[in-house]
């Protein structure tokens, strides 16, 4: 069956549209006469009621055939009305892909009517707003969407409703942006250069900007921590840092050629004994180690009447021996294996 918009969806529409005698300017230079009719180019003389009427017709008539096209469930006319009012609010690409064409073809036409509130949003100098002429629309659509189908009556004291939290999220912001006056609109602007862009975000905090005005550093010595390419404020010598641990000030004048002549320098160069577990964990295995060895050296001295005294020396000898032999390469290598700069 192939429906045609009737005389009281024609009404909503023209009332949602609004009429204007008068050809306005659009953000994007065409014109916009009558009930939503655009002109492209050249504004055009002004109209009459009938010929908005008549140009109206006209422009429904691709959301008619779209409607008829894209909806396989069988609907009333108050649903067909509303459903190209719908179409010609949100452009033929959305209503194709919407929620409600969806919920429309499934026979599901409460979630269809509950759909539609979805869409309400404008773009409004650069920014997606809830605008009060689109809310309104919406709701007016959906009564009508809903209008002939059977009320199911039920008393509030035996039917109480209940916060539909996802319809609260839907309802929200409580505020909403007025519906903007065509007359005062900017024209639109081409998209942003995105390297003006970042440099706009960039700049929105007093001390990035402070910074992005800050001459690049010179080629510092060695022993000089760039923290940014432009931060020449913010260098630092490591070396001479009073907030730089003493291990990582002590890194510094090892790369910077300043190095300590010692072992245990080298040793507490690498690592800080205040604070390095690892360390800590090395010495004790050395310590234990060596413990070790003295009790095979004292058993192996002090007389060894049997082969299994000598057996249980040596199974203290070997492993001391061994654990002060990792312990030690362990600290060595890791005093010897300095970062370069």
């Amino acid at each position: 069956m192939t429906y045609a918009i009737s005389d009281s969806g024609l009404v909503l529409i023209q009332e949602n549209e609004g009429f204007r005698a008068e050809p306005t300017n659009l953000p994007d230079g065409d014109w916009v006469v009558g009930y939503g009719h655009v002109r492209v180019g050249e504004a055009g003389a002004p109209v009459t009621e009938a010929e908005a009427a008549g140009l109206l017709a006209l422009d429904l008539a691709p959301f008619e055939a779209l409607v008829n096209a894209q909806v396989t469930a069988r609907l009333t006319q108050s649903q067909f009305d509303a459903l190209v009012s719908f179409a010609m609010s949100v452009g033929e690409e959305a209503f194709v892909q919407s929620q409600v064409l969806r919920r429309v073809n499934n026979a599901e036409h409460v979630a269809a009517a509950c759909a539609l509130d979805a869409w309400r949003k404008a773009e409004i100098d650069g920014a997606l707003e809830v605008v009060d002429a689109l809310v309104r629309r919406r709701t007016v659509e959906k009564a009508l969407y809903l209008k002939d189908i059977a009320l199911d009556a039920a008393p509030s004291a035996f039917l109480r409703a209940k916060l539909d939290y996802a319809a609260s999220v839907l309802g929200a912001p409580a505020e909403f942006a007025p519906t903007p006056a065509m007359e005062e609109a900017s024209p639109l602007q081409g998209a942003p250069d995105a390297c003006a862009r970042l440099s706009e975000i960039l700049k929105s905090e007093p001390a990035t900007e402070a910074l992005l005005l800050t001459q690049v550093a010179p080629a510092q010595g060695e022993g000089d921590e760039i923290v940014t390419a432009h931060a020449k404020p913010t260098a630092r010598h490591v070396a001479d840092d009073p907030n730089i641990v003493p291990r990582d000030r002590r890194l510094a004048r090892l790369r910077a050629g300043d190095a300590p002549a010692t072992l245990w320098e080298r040793l507490t160069a690498r690592f800080d004994f205040s604070q390095s577990f690892e360390t800590v964990g090395l010495v004790a295995l050395i310590l234990f180690g060596v413990g070790m060895t003295l009790v095979g050296v004292s058993l192996v001295f002090g007389g060894v009447e049997d082969m299994l005294q000598v057996v249980g020396a040596f199974a203290f000898i070997i492993p001391g021996l061994a654990a002060v032999g990792a312990g030690g390469w362990a600290l060595t290598r890791g005093a010897g294996a300095m970062p370069q700069a």
